[in-house]
């Protein structure tokens, strides 16, 4: 098996915890706390994997690219702040999944801006994930 589905893999099985695990909290815990939570959790793994697996690490701040992967952590901690609003308001099964809908988004920029290819069945499977979203938002 190829290494990144294995990472792919087990980063979807998280997820999928995750999700669940969050809905499960905010029976009685409140979004702000969801939130606060959330980043608890991260100040605790993050520095244990780079501990673990990243002992000597560097980066420039001149690389252009470095922006790039800020602003994404940016835009990924606000996406977990609607996320967790979310699902303080919905059922854990409508929201998770219009939620992970986002690589829809990520193939579209991906083919206009990197000019990566796009296939048939990666279009005939973003009308079913669209699709998909309409009949559970029902």
């Amino acid at each position: 098996m190829k290494i990144w589905l294995v990472y792919a893999t087990l980063c979807t099985f998280m997820w999928g915890l995750w999700g669940f695990l969050g809905k499960m909290a905010s029976r009685s815990v409140t979004s702000k706390n969801l939130i606060l939570l959330g980043v608890l959790g991260g100040l605790i793994i993050y520095p244990l994997y780079f501990l673990l697996f990243h002992k000597h690490f560097t980066f420039s701040w001149k690389n252009p690219d470095f922006y790039f992967a800020v602003i994404g952590g940016i835009l990924g901690s606000l996406g977990a702040i609607f996320f967790y609003l979310a699902l303080s308001k919905g059922e854990a099964s409508r929201v998770v999944v219009t939620t992970a809908m986002y690589p829809v988004l990520t193939v579209l920029l991906s083919f206009l801006i990197l000019r990566e290819g796009i296939s048939l069945s990666k279009i005939v499977g973003i009308v079913f994930a669209l699709a998909g979203i309409f009949f559970l938002s029902r």
